[in-house]
């Protein structure tokens, strides 16, 4: 072959002609983007090393599926057109690593972090059941009057305990408190009252607390004043919005 062909084939081989599309956008990925993709890389295995719930969050149900692989996808489409279109290689990595950063942030951080409360009640769930399965016990007309009590498990692979206790307090007020109160963090954590035992979902008749203050410690959630129980069971129900999965529950009888 002259060297005029041979010219012309390392030419054709230059420009990319022979290989697909995406073969020759990928050939265009800079080599620091590989070390950046890498050390993201290392950085997530450390983390689902020393938290390995991390890993099965993104696949606990439906939504949280969906939301990792869409997350997935878009981020494949937004590099294949800015390798497209030669956006160069530091903007490249700023555009697809912020996001990147700030998404998994929100949602791993909790997992490394303890959000401590210590509210304060005119009596505690243990004691007043103590105080109950005593013989000859009187009960106090000037404190809250304790209507059921449960002990928290863990649902949906998450760990937890603590009590649950629902109480009426001396204004009439209903207040669902927790004590020993300790669980995984997570994004999004509220807090419902469910009717049933053991509910693992919110079901028509959920009351809605709010936020759940912390992940540790003794706290306080009133009911709103226009709510009334009827008798029977309840579930008292950590809920993760974020990712639409039950965390833990409290099983109690009012």
């Amino acid at each position: 072959m002259s060297d005029p062909m041979l010219r012309g084939a390392q030419e054709t081989i230059d420009d990319g002609a022979g290989r697909g599309p995406v073969r020759t956008l990928i050939g265009r990925i800079s080599r620091v983007e590989v070390a950046v993709a890498a050390l993201v890389a290392v950085i997530m295995l450390v983390l689902v090393v020393a938290e390995r719930d991390i890993l099965e969050a993104p696949f606990e149900n439906t939504r949280t599926l969906l939301f990792t692989v869409g997350g997935t996808l878009v981020a494949a489409l937004a590099l294949l057109v800015m390798l497209r279109y030669s956006v160069p290689p530091f903007v490249r990595v700023i555009v697809l690593l912020v996001p990147f950063v700030l998404v998994n942030w929100w949602l791993i951080s909790p997992y490394f972090r303890d959000e401590v409360v210590d509210e304060d009640f005119a009596i505690s769930i243990s004691g007043d059941v103590a105080g109950d399965e005593s013989a000859g016990s009187t009960p106090a007309t000037d404190l809250p009057v304790l209507l059921g009590a449960g002990r928290f498990v863990g649902l949906a692979g998450h760990s937890g305990s603590g009590d649950a206790g629902l109480f009426r307090d001396l204004d009439g007020s209903l207040v669902l408190r927790f004590e020993n109160f300790d669980i995984e963090n997570g994004p999004q954590l509220v807090v419902y009252l469910v009717p049933g035992a053991d509910q693992t979902s919110i079901v028509d008749g959920s009351v809605a607390l709010g936020d759940l203050k912390g992940n540790v410690g003794n706290q306080n959630y009133a009911l709103p004043a226009d709510v009334e129980l009827a008798p029977g069971a309840y579930t008292a129900l950590v809920w993760c919005d974020a990712f639409d999965v039950e965390f833990v529950g409290a099983t109690l009888t009012v």
